[in-house]
């Protein structure tokens, strides 16, 4: 993914870091280019195989719970099956490649989604890795009005206004009515990670059209553990996301069943 640096954005992410008596808030909006750069090819290579290999999986859960019967249906054989086939709704729902916040993950274009907010997670948080998240560690928000009015009520909650023309600005780079929005609860093991956290807030607005991904966050951290402010420039300084990425020669590059983004 490709960082793109944009002199208002960073307007937004100077406003969306403030105190309020509870907590430091640090929150910012992020814009990344489709465009695979840096470690992205091997990062997309090994997404790819990580869902082969749970299609195979599932085939094989699918096949063990479901054997085909041919004797007559009995009270106790017709309980038993119906509870054979909860068990196997229930392992299958976390995992299926059926279905999924991307759509059907056995389709391109749907591992190549969430291949792409990975790779924003991986480049907006160099020291952590996000690789192995599962799909269904993110949600499909239903629209922009919703991701909106829950972003403004969470500032609105910490005693912060909306900062003038944040929409409007997040808007003319990404296009609001064009997006896929998606958004990521991070787990506790990654607030434990970062040094005082309480809470974590995660959007992405994916606009396949312009190729782009918009990273909108929030956190909150307590006043004993300020956060320091080189976090966006370590990013800069990291290999995947500097102006130095490499770019590739074809139009279009293949990795695995993943089409990757000039």
């Amino acid at each position: 993914m490709k960082f793109v640096e944009i002199q208002d954005l960073e307007l937004i992410n100077s406003a969306l870091e403030f105190d309020t008596p509870d907590c430091k808030v640090v929150g910012g909006c992020d814009l990344y280019t489709t465009k695979a750069a840096g470690g992205d090819k091997k990062l997309y290579k090994s997404i790819d195989k990580q869902l082969n290999s749970m299609y195979q999986d599932n085939l094989m859960l699918s096949s063990s719970l479901s054997p085909p019967s041919f004797s007559p249906p009995t009270e106790r054989g017709m309980l038993s099956r119906s509870s054979e086939n909860t068990l196997s709704s229930s392992l299958l729902a976390g995992s299926s490649l059926g279905s999924s916040p991307f759509g059907p993950l056995d389709q391109v274009s749907s591992r190549r989604t969430f291949a792409y907010l990975i790779a924003v997670l991986n480049a907006s948080h160099p020291d952590h890795d996000f690789s192995s998240l599962r799909p269904v560690d993110f949600k499909r928000e239903r629209s922009a009005n919703q991701v909106v009015n829950a972003f403004n009520n969470t500032l609105f909650g910490v005693g912060m206004p909306v900062p003038p023309r944040l929409w409007e600005i997040v808007d003319s780079h990404i296009d609001l009515k064009d997006c896929v929005i998606y958004s990521h609860t991070p787990s506790p093991s990654f607030l434990a990670d970062e040094p005082g956290t309480i809470w974590s807030m995660m959007w992405f607005f994916f606009n396949k059209r312009r190729k782009r991904v918009a990273y909108l966050f929030l956190k909150g951290t307590r006043h004993s553990y300020h956060l320091q402010s080189s976090r966006r420039n370590s990013r800069h300084e990291n290999g995947n996301i500097s102006d130095e990425m490499e770019d590739y020669e074809s139009e279009e590059e293949i990795v695995g069943d993943l089409e990757m983004d000039e």
